[in-house]
């Protein structure tokens, strides 16, 4: 019974000084999510909607982010939200530091797919919460999957990084 003891003791000793460290997938770990004043928010899902498919004229693209699908209603509290748009005639690789409107918000309810309540992060419109400095690198995309990182300070200094790497759903027209 002394013997058991020991042996038990021994591997919880060994078990809980292994190494804390998961690298599980270690390729994930920085993406699709946003941080913020040392908080990480996810964001999984994106979408990309392009305001005329029809010819060559550049129009408002727009890339939303969130940590739910917006177009289901299921999830109707805990958003986290990344929305820019931007004039181009199709999203290609490269850096784009222009952005009519920007929105990014945290804890966000979703009512008919509508965003209200929560908390502001950044906001091209409200006063405290505009960006001084935009930057989103596309890095790649395809018909179905887009790599970016982005880049947004504040008018206070604080900085909001992110990037997002998978599949997106097109909800153009």
């Amino acid at each position: 019974m002394k013997l058991f003891c020991n042996i038990l003791i021994g591997l919880i000793f060994f078990s809980s000084c292994s190494s804390d460290n998961d690298n599980s997938n270690p390729s994930n770990e920085n993406e699709n999510r946003f941080s913020y004043d040392g908080t990480f928010y996810s964001t999984q899902f994106a979408f990309i909607i392009d305001k005329n498919t029809v010819d060559d004229t550049p129009s408002d693209i727009s890339i939303i982010l969130s940590n739910v699908n917006l177009y289901e209603t299921e999830q109707s509290s805990g958003v986290n939200y990344v929305f820019f748009t931007f004039d181009a005639v199709n999203i290609e690789t490269g850096t784009i530091t222009t952005f009519p409107v920007y929105r990014i918000s945290e804890n966000e309810d979703l009512n008919d797919f509508y965003l209200s309540g929560g908390n502001t992060i950044l906001d091209g419109i409200e006063s405290g919460f505009m960006a001084t400095s935009t930057s989103v690198t596309v890095n790649s995309i395809s018909d179905t999957n887009i790599d970016f990182n982005f880049s947004f300070t504040r008018e206070d200094g604080e900085v909001i990084t992110g990037n997002y790497s998978g599949l997106y759903t097109d909800k153009s027209n």
